[in-house]
C-alpha cells in the first residue's frame, strides 16, 4: 500500500492494523478514500473487501510533497532494475526517475539506502552468504573429489579467507607450461576483500585457472 500510494501520490494513515483486519483512510480532511482488508479464516492470508478509489482532496498538496517514501518503499519499486547483474543503476539514476516519474526528490543517501534494499530483496543479506560457505564447499568436495578447498576464521569467528582448488585443475597442471601468474581484484560487495586467482597456460595457448581465493582484507568480517 506504500507503494501505491507513491504511485498514486497521496499519503493515507492506519486507521486499524490487527491479525485480522487493516484498515487505511486518506490523511486529506474529510476525504472518503478508504482501504479495508480482513483476515481470510484468521490465516496469514488477507482478502481486499473494500476500496474507495476516490479522493475529494487535493492529491498534490503540502502533505505528500514534504513526505518522503521509506528505502524499503523506493527499493522494492525498483527491484526489476536490478534483475540483471550486468545493469549499472546508481543511485543517481533513482534519484532521477523517482522525481521525473513520481514526483519525489530524495536525497542521494536515501536513494542509496534505497539500492542497498533493492539488493537486499533480491540476493538476501550479504551475512547469509558467508553462512553458506561451509555447506558450498562441504558441497565442492563431494562433487569434485580430490579438489583443495579451506576455510579459514579468526579466534572471533570472523571470516579471514577461502581457498579452492578444483581436482581438475590440479591434475591438469602437469600438461601445462611451468609457470603461474598471480593476479588480484578487488571486490565490491558489502564486506569488500579481495579475490586472488592462480592461472597457468597450457600447450595450446589456453589459459587454465589454478585456483582462487577470497581473502578479506580487513581482517574479519563477522558471522556465525
Amino acid at each position: 500500500m506504500k507503494h501505491y500510494s507513491v504511485m498514486r501520490k497521496f499519503q493515507f494513515r492506519v486507521k486499524r492494523s490487527s491479525a485480522r483486519s487493516y484498515w487505511l483512510i486518506c490523511v486529506g480532511e474529510n476525504c472518503t478514500w478508504h482501504f479495508k482488508a480482513t483476515s481470510i479464516n484468521d490465516s496469514a492470508m488477507f482478502k481486499v473487501r473494500n476500496l474507495d478509489k476516490q479522493h475529494i482532496c487535493s492529491l498534490m498538496d503540502n502533505t505528500f510533497i514534504q513526505c518522503k517514501p521509506t528505502a524499503m518503499v523506493v527499493g522494492s519499486m525498483v527491484i526489476p532494475k536490478y534483475y540483471d547483474p550486468k545493469t549499472i543503476y546508481t543511485p543517481k539514476y533513482i534519484q532521477f526517475d523517482m522525481l521525473s516519474e513520481h514526483g519525489v526528490n530524495l536525497t542521494y543517501m536515501q536513494a542509496w539506502r534505497a539500492k542497498e534494499k533493492a539488493l537486499q530483496f533480491l540476493r538476501g543479506h550479504p551475512a547469509d552468504s558467508y553462512n553458506k560457505l561451509p555447506s558450498y564447499l562441504y558441497i565442492l568436495e563431494k562433487t569434485y573429489p580430490g579438489s583443495v578447498v579451506k576455510l579459514k576464521k579468526t579466534d572471533y569467528d570472523c571470516f579471514l579467507y577461502v581457498f579452492v582448488a578444483i581436482c581438475t585443475s590440479i591434475s591438469g597442471w602437469e600438461y601445462c607450461r611451468p609457470v603461474a601468474v598471480v593476479d588480484e581484484t578487488f571486490l565490491k560487495s558489502t564486506y569488500r576483500g579481495i579475490m586472488l586467482t592462480a592461472s597457468t597456460m597450457d600447450a595450446a595457448g589456453t589459459i587454465l585457472l589454478l585456483a582462487y581465493a577470497v581473502v578479506d582484507s580487513e581482517n574479519g568480517t563477522s558471522w556465525k
